[in-house]
């Protein structure tokens, strides 16, 4: 027992001195602003290449006061030739700068498009970096990750392509003018952040390219297999930063280290993403060159060992402990390739609501695109489990969805199309956080597509009794080949009033916009089970379904649909005095068939038939 209690004191100890420990100012080790002054001269310190700390000189050439509301920035110029050579770089942001062996803060700040010699950085001065520390030194464990995406129901009501919301078509296609291109290169802005993705392409990277730029992220390319060197040393000018993921795929964005206080570290003189009270893991980096640009240079660098924790994001620095991390979300990929090859990939991505769809798509696709090709005729048939981790009131924890898809197209967009909504609705779900336990994909491509599109589908008459089979002749042109023909069958339910009804003949494609355009609230859940159940309705890309329905509204009410039922009764169910638990839909579902076929089906088509008991 004795031994119990001073375990849960010794844990209690280690928390309480994380929450209320910060950073000191230490009058030897650290130069205020109110001593620096123009022509003074100091040396710099980051690494240009390996894990090698080298030193730079540079000159103060100014003091911005108040450049943000309370926040001044030190301009300086660098001045020695390995300076020189690369200007300030993208992944140099927290490189600390000395004065008379003092700190006085990091690189953070440059402008675009200097002219040779000119080198100038802005500095984040030490004495509001360490006020980072005064928020606490203790990660919040129930971080998520901001929400920077905003879904609302509407986008499962409508089927809404997440794209769209996530990357808009205005920002990837606005073309800057000359204006654009003066006004940035006349104002300063903080380094951005480079993040080297192995895998990358460039097709890839025009899809990303906006979510890249509203956080100011540089993507680059960086070897799936990092360097020879796993492990590099945790101390000032090395590099640190989020691996967003790790494995058979990588992601790292980086800066470099100010400080270090014995398990505490100062580091970027700028905001990650600006989150406040995170917790995210950090990992330290081997930079393999610095590339230089003619808009800006960067540092190219690969993720070595995790090394702690980043427990605050705000705009002067990120703080992180440097120890224990918080885990990652595994996933799988086991692919047949069309040679018959099995292939085994795995990789882990962080824990963060916007970002961590991000990465396990980016990552599913880019090893898709490396074990086969770019773009060619092909047919993938795609088994994704989402495993999500117990908790109260969790009814079922795996979304399980299998499909196939066809096209002349890349794999690559089969498997995002698989991952994207789920990962996203479920990530950003507006009833209650959940947490990924695993993500698993089972792939198996052919290189020949089995695509057919509905050419004609047609009837042997117009009117049927009640009971009666529908025969369905069907004309499909499947891809390169001869037209055929089939036939399914629908039957009519006995209650059927006499009167018009629609026979529809579709894809998966063109049910689901049918089923949310005809029943919306259908399709909006109420709480996280219900938004489970949504994401499981599927239908096969290589069934054809028939639906038979009635041009008369019906009643949804909480997720449920009710037909058939007497004007009194809706208009008592969906009173005028709520909006939101219920609705109407646009039309009455009578019968569902499907007939499935070894095409990956496209088009659809539509027939009026008359219900007429007395018809012969």
């Amino acid at each position: 027992m004795k031994k119990i209690y001073l375990f849960v004191l010794a844990i209690f100890c280690l928390t309480a001195y994380h929450v209320q420990a910060q950073i000191k100012w230490d009058a030897q080790k650290f130069m205020p602003l109110s001593e620096i002054k123009p022509g003074m001269k100091g040396k710099g310190y980051t690494v240009f290449s390996g894990t090698t700390v080298e030193e730079f000189d540079f000159e103060v050439v100014s003091i911005y006061y108040n450049r943000f509301p309370g926040l001044h920035i030190v301009w300086a110029k660098g001045v020695s030739d390995n300076f020189k050579r690369t200007g300030s770089a993208g992944g140099m942001s927290g490189s600390p700068m000395y004065i008379d062996g003092r700190l006085i803060g990091a690189l953070s700040r440059s402008y675009r498009n200097q002219r040779e010699h000119a080198n100038l950085f802005g500095i984040t001065p030490i004495e509001f970096m360490i006020k980072v520390t005064e928020y606490g030194m203790q990660p919040k464990l129930s971080y998520q990750g901001t929400q920077l995406f905003n879904f609302g129901t509407e986008t499962v009501a409508e089927s809404i392509d997440a794209t769209t919301l996530l990357f808009s078509k205005r920002s990837s296609e606005y073309t800057p003018q000359s204006f654009d291109s003066l006004q940035m290169d006349y104002f300063s802005e903080q380094l951005p952040l480079p993040v080297a993705m192995s895998g990358v392409n460039s097709e890839t990277m025009r899809f990303y390219k906006p979510l890249f730029d509203k956080f100011n992220l540089m993507p680059l390319e960086s070897p799936g297999g990092g360097s020879e060197v796993k492990k590099s040393p945790v101390e000032q000018g090395q590099i640190v930063g989020v691996a967003y993921a790790r494995g058979d795929y990588t992601a790292f964005g980086y800066g470099t280290i100010t400080y270090i206080d014995g398990e505490e570290l100062l580091a970027y003189g700028h905001s990650r993403d600006g989150e406040g009270n995170v917790n995210l893991p950090i990992s330290g980096g081997y930079v393999h060159f610095i590339m230089p640009g003619r808009f800006r240079s960067s540092k190219v660098a690969s993720a070595t060992q995790i090394i702690g924790t980043l427990v605050q994001d705000r705009q002067p620095a990120i703080a992180g402990i440097i120890g224990e991390h918080p885990s990652y979300i595994p996933v799988t990929l086991n692919m047949e390739t069309a040679d018959g090859g099995l292939h085994h990939r795995s990789y882990e991505v962080i824990r963060h609501r916007s970002f961590s769809p991000v990465y396990v798509e980016a990552g599913a696709a880019s090893l898709v695109r490396a074990l086969e090709f770019a773009a060619a005729d092909h047919t993938l048939t795609v088994g994704t489990t989402i495993t999500l981790k117990p908790q109260p009131g969790l009814l079922s924890r795996e979304i399980v969805y299998k499909n196939v898809y066809s096209s002349g197209g890349s794999p690559q967009y089969g498997v995002m199309s698989v991952l994207r909504t789920p990962l996203l609705q479920l990530s950003n779900n507006a009833y209650t956080p959940v947490a990924f336990e695993k993500i698993e994909l089972n792939l198996k491509l052919e290189n020949k597509r089995r695509s057919a599109r509905i050419e004609r589908i047609q009837v042997d008459k117009q009117r049927y009794r009640p009971g009666e089979t529908v025969e369905v002749i069907m004309t499909l042109r499947p891809y390169l080949e001869n037209p055929i023909t089939l036939m399914g069958t629908i039957t009519i339910p006995n209650d059927t009033p006499d009167g018009l009804i629609t026979l529809l003949a579709m894809n998966a494609t063109a049910d689901a916009q049918w089923q949310r355009s005809r029943a919306p609230l259908n399709f909006r859940p109420k709480n996280i089970n219900q938004l489970v159940k949504v994401l499981q309705q599927h239908e096969n890309n290589t069934d054809i379904i028939f639906e038979l329905f009635l041009s008369q509204p019906g009643l949804t009410i909480q997720g449920e649909e009710f037909s058939n039922l007497p004007t009194s009764v809706m208009s008592v169910m969906n009173s005028a005095k709520q909006v939101g638990e219920s609705g109407y839909t646009r039309s009455t579902t009578l019968h569902r068939d499907r007939l499935s076929t070894k095409y990956v089906i496209f088009g659809s088509g539509a027939l009026a038939l008359v219900v007429d008991r007395n018809a012969p």
